[in-house]
């Protein structure tokens, strides 16, 4: 979990509240908190909650549980002079901007608004592959005409901590940021920039420019957000805007987006309604919460409630993005009521647990494994789908919204995370004797299916097609099974040097010898034997 450091003084201040309180009542909201051999506040918050990764979105929340503020406010905006041509580039293509006046930076504040600029990079925006976050200090953007283009990496532009210009490739090249995320949007020598007139101000997502830099005199800022996913370039400067709105004095200006012959105006400042039924949160909790009472306890938790009849219709403050389903706000009616105030209830009848079958004959499987002298694996049900277009596999599941490249697809099989694991043991001594356990998930009629399968793998200067067989097969009789072999096609495997197995009339696996195009395109120098048995 995200953990943020503060000054205490500044966050007491905020909220009006001694350290004791303060701390209980950040524990109510699911963070820990405790001051360091620093002096400073450390908190670790909830990463469902990047609206509380700033003292101002902190404050504003502990003032709703204990009851000083209830529900939220509504935010005045301005017409900012600033319009924002969007190009969109082709790998980013989408930007969101705004203007907060009067936000008037010290240096702790500053201190603190990097630490929030960066958690939320880390976060929500994915290590900024999914979300960038730009912030300038207005009086030094030089002009009010933006632009969101693609440039050449032949462009030059001074970056931050630099008072020259250099060339984008360069700064790619050279720099920490543009090492640790110059690959992310560059494509054929050209790169998103964030442009005020001829200057560049922004690479997103990798730096700003030396011209716009904060600094304690800072009184108003533009702010850019930019990715690959509408909506949470658009709730993440939410999110930013609707904190930084809670400063004394400040304003709000909207900037004018033109793309594709259509124009809006962000920040969007999005609320969204849910409606919620007492019986359903009552059912959830155990509880007999009245309307009135259920309102009260979201509104502490700062959504606002209008109550109609029976119905409670919930309106969700711009600055919540972890507000999906209506268990969710049972969620935050339970943190304002208090885990602890709940009494728990006795079930009526207590049964006693036992395995199940499945439980049982992995367990008997496990014994024979590391009997016959193998080592059991555990890996990720998610693998890459780079790795499985590798393995001429087609039909896959593929995850929506990754947090990484990595990990964006279901495995089709246990192959492709054995194989990967052979990949990593290619140096440890020989033989390599592996086997897992684990669910695989099928699309059948596009949709998914799980199973349990396990896996076993030999690795070794030399081995044949009897060193799998001979395992495979006293698997199956030490677990009494009956079974039949027939000759295998399977794509893993060499013809003529595999098998199905057969049970009961039907195909529940397939061992062999792994196929040498298989070996070579994972540079993998030893042959290896293979087999996987469905446990259904």
């Amino acid at each position: 979990m995200p953990v943020l450091k503060f000054k205490p003084e500044r966050i007491l201040n905020l909220t009006g509240l001694g350290i004791n309180t303060l701390e209980d009542a950040l524990f109510s909201l699911k963070c820990e908190a405790s001051i360091n051999n620093e002096n400073q506040l450390e908190v670790e918050i909830n990463p469902d909650r990047p609206d509380m990764y700033i003292g101002e979105g902190i404050a504003r929340a502990i003032r709703g549980i204990t009851n000083n503020e209830l529900g939220f406010k509504e935010y005045d905006y301005e017409n900012s002079k600033f319009k924002l041509i969007n190009e969109i580039p082709y790998i980013r293509p989408i930007i969101s901007a705004a203007v907060i006046y009067n936000v008037n930076l010290d240096n702790d504040f500053l201190v603190e608004l990097i630490q929030f600029q960066e958690k939320l990079h880390e976060g929500i925006g994915r290590k900024r592959r999914k979300v960038a976050i730009g912030i300038h200090d207005l009086n030094k953007v030089p002009s009010n005409e933006l632009k969101y283009k693609n440039v050449s990496i032949d462009d030059k532009m001074m970056p931050l901590g630099s008072n020259k210009y250099v060339s984008i490739r360069e700064i790619l090249k050279n720099t920490d940021q543009g090492i640790k995320y110059g690959n992310i949007s560059l494509i054929n020598d050209s790169h998103p920039a964030f442009i005020s007139g001829d200057e560049i101000i922004s690479l997103p997502p990798v730096i700003n420019s030396n011209i716009t830099r904060l600094d304690e005199n800072t009184r108003d800022l533009l702010i850019d957000v930019t990715g690959t996913d509408s909506y949470y370039v658009n709730k993440t400067l939410d999110i930013i805007v609707s904190n930084l709105a809670e400063r004394k004095n400040t304003k709000i200006g909207k900037v004018e987006i033109i793309e594709n012959n259509s124009r809006k105006y962000t920040p969007l400042m999005e609320k969204s309604e849910e409606v919620i039924d007492s019986s359903y949160v009552n059912e959830i909790l155990g509880e007999k919460l009245s309307n009135d009472e259920i309102a009260f306890h979201l509104m502490r938790m700062r959504h606002n409630v209008l109550l109609n009849d029976n119905e409670i219709r919930v309106v969700i403050p711009p600055f919540r993005a972890d507000i999906i389903s209506n268990i969710d706000l049972v969620e935050d009616i339970v943190m304002s009521i208090g885990y602890n105030n709940i009494a728990p209830n006795k079930p009526k009848v207590m049964l006693r647990g036992s395995l199940t079958n499945i439980t049982i004959l992995k367990r008997k499987i496990r014994d024979i494994m590391i009997g016959l002298g193998f080592t059991e694996i555990q890996s990720l049900t998610l693998v890459s789908s780079r790795i499985l277009k590798d393995l001429d596999e087609q039909n896959y599941i593929e995850v929506l919204n990754p947090i990484t490249n990595d990990f964006d697809s279901l495995r089709p099989n246990l192959f492709v995370s054995m194989i990967m694991a052979m990949k990593n043991n290619i140096m440890a001594s020989k033989p390599v004797k592996l086997f897992e356990i684990g669910k695989i998930v099928e699309k059948v009629l596009g949709k998914p299916v799980d199973k349990e399968r396990i896996s076993i793998a030999i690795m070794d200067e030399s081995l044949s097609y009897e060193d799998i067989q001979s395992v495979v097969y006293s698997l199956l009789k030490m677990l009494n099974i009956e079974f039949k072999v027939l000759s295998s096609s399977n794509k893993f495997l060499i013809k003529g040097r595999s098998a199905d197995l057969i049970v009961n009339n039907k195909i529940i696996g397939y061992f062999g010898e792994v196929s040498p195009y298989i070996l070579e395109k994972f540079s993998l120098e030893y042959p290896i034997v293979y087999g996987e048995l469905d446990l259904g």
